[in-house]
């Protein structure tokens, strides 16, 4: 009998998190609800525990994990403890993030610090982390909440976006290495705005968004195949595999919320990609 696939989603608590432990519950992974709350408040609501209490409610398995990304220590414990309890791991997911979307001359250090210690930091402490395991067995799938790289997303929040692009880099730069190991990562990023804390937050009209079970979705459709090195878009992912009608995810049934990212990206490729300079330097 095989054993169930397990799965480690750090950034779990609340919204988009949430949702992603919530569908690969559902859909037979056990989870490891990874966050820094562990009790939920008015200020921020939901916790690792209230997240593994749905699920053990759902009929699934989890486990809560307390994690805060800044600390290398809490990841690495946070990766063991799943291969500990569940056996092994199959997908690591990292969607922690900071978020402040100001210019340059608004953004403080210590901010702009926090934004890549969570971001850029956070995620590569991850990868170091799971890579040995991963790599041991000749599996594994890794998926970054990260977005594509191009220069309007730069505008208004170059200093949140150093981070997120720098786990995009990551992604297109460990891809390369990891060819023929059987270990693939990816970059998602939702096309439409995603409902969760940060939205009510910044006070975001329904009627402009879709539910996290799209981003999800996406994640489970990604966590079951090979993806090697590619920054997908949530929405034009599931429409590869089929899917024509997103009505269902809309927050207000009647109202179809505007897409936020461009059609078509730019490659990243150049002519000389296969040159290897590296024996020359």
């Amino acid at each position: 009998m095989s054993r169930m696939k397990s799965s480690l989603v750090i950034g779990a608590s609340r919204g988009i998190g949430r949702q992603i432990a919530l569908t690969l519950s559902s859909n037979g992974y056990k989870v490891g609800v990874a966050s820094k709350t562990v009790q939920s408040t008015e200020k921020l609501p939901g916790s690792i525990h209230s997240v593994v209490d749905e699920i053990v409610k759902s009929g699934g398995e989890a486990v809560p994990i307390q994690c805060n990304v800044r600390k290398e220590e809490d990841i690495e414990k946070a990766v063991q403890q799943c291969i500990n309890v569940f056996g092994g791991l199959d997908l690591a997911v990292y969607n922690a993030g900071a978020i402040m979307w100001k210019k340059v001359i608004d953004t403080p250090l210590k901010n702009f610090d926090l934004m890549q210690e969570v971001n850029v930091r956070g995620a590569y402490t991850m990868l170091q982390c799971v890579l040995p395991h991963f790599l041991q067995k000749n599996s594994g799938r890794i998926i970054l909440v990260s977005p594509p790289i191009y220069n309007r997303f730069f505008k208004g929040k170059t200093p949140y976006s150093v981070g997120k692009v720098g786990m995009t880099v990551l992604v297109h730069g460990l891809a390369n290495e990891l060819k023929g190991t059987g270990v693939s990562i990816s970059a998602l990023w939702p096309a439409v705005t995603v409902k969760s804390f940060v939205t009510e937050k910044m006070q975001v009209p329904d009627e402009m968004m879709r539910s996290p079970e799209l981003f999800a979705d996406a994640v489970l459709g990604i966590a079951e195949e090979k993806t090697d090195g590619v920054t997908l878009i949530d929405e034009d992912y599931l429409r590869t595999k089929g899917v024509t009608d997103f009505s269902k995810y809309n927050c207000v049934p009647d109202s179809e919320p505007p897409r936020i990212m461009p059609k078509k990206f730019p490659s990243l490729l150049v002519e000389e990609e296969d040159v290897d300079l590296s024996s020359k330097l």
